[in-house]
């Protein structure tokens, strides 16, 4: 990558019993980033493998890998939250969210980083744009296509993918987001966050997701939907 971007970029990954594929991830993702950016590895006391410590190790062998140990927490978007505290605090001016278990790609980093070049405040990973590619059961890819197309009828937003975990917040959008704070537990997290920046410049971008995983939980559907009757609510009063 080119060294003349002065922005420091941080890296956000909820990391729970990943050891299998830890390492490659972890080189991987370094190897887009520059001297200056920072890796924040979030792990809690569910991660019951080697995790912790191939962290730990790697911090030893490059500082800009920040072991965020978070022994209390107990849901994804506990960890994604300790995780942006930690990139705020050591004053990152864009922070990127990615998934573990290489269900994202991070060769496409630098697509996120053009857009934010460009002055988007949120560049969002988009695998219904052309260009993209979802490379999961065709069960996961129905419910993503229906969630989207159901939020965006509920919510009156925009966006081609109202449910990926690869986007790339500003600061200040990032801290708008931990400032109105958020009641999602599990995956609706994203199309909350999405939600909550729509009137922001953002952007969208296109990613390859690839997953094994059938479906989500049942309990994370079900949270999806009372959330968004919640959202709808609350934007109909804002009118």
């Amino acid at each position: 990558m080119s060294t003349s971007r002065p922005e420091r970029l941080g890296v956000v990954i909820p990391l729970l019993n990943e050891q299998a594929t830890l390492a490659e991830l972890l080189g991987r993702v370094l190897a887009q980033l520059q001297d200056h950016d920072q890796l924040f590895a979030v792990v809690d006391g569910g991660s019951r493998d080697d995790t912790r410590a191939i962290v730990q190790r790697a911090a030893q062998a490059d500082p800009r890998v920040q072991l965020v140990w978070e022994p209390d927490n107990r849901h994804v978007v506990g960890a994604y939250l300790a995780g942006f505290r930690a990139a705020l605090h050591a004053e990152s001016h864009w922070i990127l969210e990615m998934d573990a278990g290489l269900s994202h790609q991070p060769e496409e980093i630098p697509r996120f980083l053009r857009a934010m070049e460009c002055g988007a405040e949120l560049a969002a990973g988009s695998r219904f744009l052309p260009g993209g590619r979802f490379d999961a059961p065709r069960s996961r890819w129905l419910l993503s296509r229906g969630g989207t197309w159901l939020a965006n009828r509920m919510l009156g937003t925009r966006m081609r993918d109202m449910t990926s975990g690869f986007q790339c917040f500003s600061a200040r959008a990032l801290r708008h987001v931990l400032e109105h704070g958020l009641r999602s537990r599990a995956g609706f997290y994203q199309t909350e966050v999405r939600h909550l920046l729509r009137d922001w410049n953002w952007v969208e971008v296109p990613i390859r997701y690839v997953s094994d995983l059938a479906r989500p939980h049942r309990n994370s559907v079900g949270e999806s939907l009372r959330l968004l009757r919640v959202l709808r609510r609350e934007a109909r009063a804002e009118r």
